[in-house]
């Protein structure tokens, strides 16, 4: 390859931080007009390194080019000036600002001598932005007015309104639909077709290989290979990820399923403006999908089961009972258990450590004195039986949990809900934002916990966890039963056939 072709290189960059080395002498590169993808477990040393790009920090042996010429980029300000947008998880917007703002933001147009805001002309070049990007967002509507995607749609407009040439998108599909993420593929590969680079971060590795050029493998703070993604395939790529062969992707059930004993029964269920009329059987020991896409009541249609949200109509039948959740505190104490596919802002005190994440839902168990006091050794007891079931990996008690990798954080959220004894477990998301081997991981703890006889409840965006983890997937269409399937009858094609409201029949068996 033409040195002239290299818009960005590392030679042999590494970076430590207290007790922890995050990137050992790496090398990476990226090309002119090319999409890279960079791939990883959690704790790889990804963010770190785009980090170092976007000039959070700074390494410590290495060097930069940039344009092929050495630098080192001393703030995210320096980055951006020279040409490098960093789109985040977590998008770095004003939500109490408009869009025009936002994409404009430091940058504002101003007249008489720079005392006012142009507002026309910052709301038109905002408008002109968004436009390329063929987007009819509003650039005068405020953040906090706009769904997540027009949010993702915000970001990428304000990194080509600074004139990138390097554009990093950290997990950009996590929390888009499917019609969203097509959106999102035809604006990179646009931008690649105008010679903008992307470093492209995902878990998702069916998507690392639809639009990458190149993809390269971080393990433990070190290269592990780039391959040109024509070269290669999963299975080899999740190899060069996990150091070994991950054959059980999909956990098989070690006991065949029989629908005998329903453990829970929901009949003519409704939530007001997103689910209609709804009834199914739940099943000891099974594990039983509700599908939609966004907008379809799945999520809804749970958290309001689990007394999270007010029902409409209907009745839930719980061991044979009749029973009414009203709130989630009903719902624990019948056994019923729900995990968040929001773990940041739902699920995980980030301030706090692993031991107290975990044990915060029976707090009352393990104190004395009137609640004074915390039988520190009880706590620690009912922390290890969990740690020991669900391998949670953490390197103290003390531990922050924001320092977990994000499949421990997501065992940590599924093992303090275990430990309230639950018999049924509500999942949304289960393996949202975590790598591929933590992945294989959860869906493991899933299937084990089925075969003790849990009964799971979940629901997942991701095809392939529907089609190979579920007994049964009820879809909704619309907040209504569209179709329903077995495992036999069970396929990717007819799952969105039916989420999309092409279902030639209700029932599908």
């Amino acid at each position: 390859m033409n040195k002239n072709n290299k818009l960005c290189k590392l030679e042999n960059i590494t970076k430590t931080f207290p007790g922890v080395v995050a990137i050992n002498d790496v090398s990476f590169d990226v090309n002119l007009g090319e999409v890279h993808a960079l791939v990883g477990e959690n704790g790889a040393g990804k963010s770190t390194l785009i980090k170092m790009l976007g000039g959070v920090y700074r390494p410590d042996r290495g060097a930069i080019y940039f344009k092929n010429k050495k630098t080192v980029f001393t703030s995210t300000c320096e980055s951006q000036n020279k040409g490098i947008s960093v789109i985040y998880q977590e998008f770095n917007l004003i939500p109490d600002l408009t869009v025009a703002e936002n994409i404009f933001v430091g940058r504002e147009p101003k007249i008489f001598g720079s005392l006012i805001m142009n507002w026309k002309k910052l709301n038109s070049d905002a408008k002109k932005i968004l436009e390329d990007l063929d987007s009819d967002i509003d650039p005068k509507k405020y953040i906090s007015d706009i769904t997540i995607a027009e949010r993702q749609m915000v970001e990428i407009a304000k990194a080509l309104s600074i004139k990138s040439r390097l554009i990093i998108m950290d997990e950009p599909t996590a929390t888009l639909t499917g019609k969203e993420v097509k959106k999102l593929f035809e604006i990179i590969k646009n931008l690649r077709e105008k010679g903008v680079s992307i470093i492209y971060i995902s878990h998702r590795l069916e998507e690392a290989f639809e639009l990458s050029d190149r993809i390269t493998v971080l393990r433990d703070g070190k290269k592990i290979g780039t391959k040109k993604t024509s070269d290669t395939n999963e299975s080899e790529i999740i190899e060069m990820m996990v150091g070994k062969v991950v054959k059980e992707y999909f956990a098989e059930s070690s006991t065949k399923h029989e629908k005998k004993e329903v453990v829970m029964e929901v009949n003519n269920y409704s939530v007001a403006d997103y689910v209609d009329n709804v009834s199914f059987k739940l099943y000891k020991g099974e594990i039983l999908s509700i599908a939609g896409i966004l907008g379809s009541g799945a999520h809804h249609l749970l958290r309001s089961i689990y007394g999270a949200i007010p029902k409409k109509a209907g009745e839930i039948y719980f061991e044979g009972k009749k029973v009414n959740i009203n709130d989630p505190r009903d719902a624990i104490k019948l056994g019923i258990g729900f995990v968040t596919e929001d773990r940041k802002d739902e699920a995980l005190l980030y301030d706090m450590s692993v031991l107290q994440n975990l044990s915060i839902i029976i707090i009352k168990t393990l104190t004395f004195l009137k609640g004074l006091f915390i039988k520190a050794e009880k706590e620690k007891s009912v922390f290890d039986r969990m740690k020991d079931r669900l391998d949670i990996k953490f390197s103290n008690y003390n531990q922050k949990v924001i320092y977990l990798s994000g499949g421990n954080q997501q065992k940590v959220v599924i093992g303090r809900t275990l430990i309230t004894n639950c018999k049924v477990l509500i999942l949304c998301e289960p393996t949202r934002g975590v790598d591929v081997g933590a992945k294989a991981e959860i869906h493991k703890i899933m299937r084990e916990l089925a075969d003790r006889g849990i009964s799971i409840l979940m629901t997942s965006s991701e095809l392939p966890e529907l089609v190979n983890l579920s007994d049964r997937s009820i879809v909704l269409y619309k907040g209504k039963v569209a179709a329903e399937f077995d495992r036999e009858t069970m396929d990717e094609e007819k799952l969105v056939e039916a989420q999309i409201g092409q279902t030639s029949s209700k029932i599908i068996k």
